[in-house]
């Protein structure tokens, strides 16, 4: 199995948009991610990016 431990962190994009959330689920405004050594997108919105934050303190 292939592991990503020496991957790069995803990358964030510089313009916001609508999308569904990825910590809660919810379509809104959001940061879009993308893992670029799988091409996988994904977002998360001010919010759970605020508390996600926190949690990482």
């Amino acid at each position: 199995m292939d592991t990503f431990a020496n991957a790069s962190p995803p990358q964030e994009q510089a313009e916001m948009v609508v999308a569904k959330c990825w910590e809660c689920g919810q379509t809104k405004l959001c940061y879009e991610h993308i893992v670029c050594c799988t091409g996988t997108h994904f977002h998360t919105c001010p919010e759970c990016r605020t508390e996600m934050e926190r949690r990482d303190l």
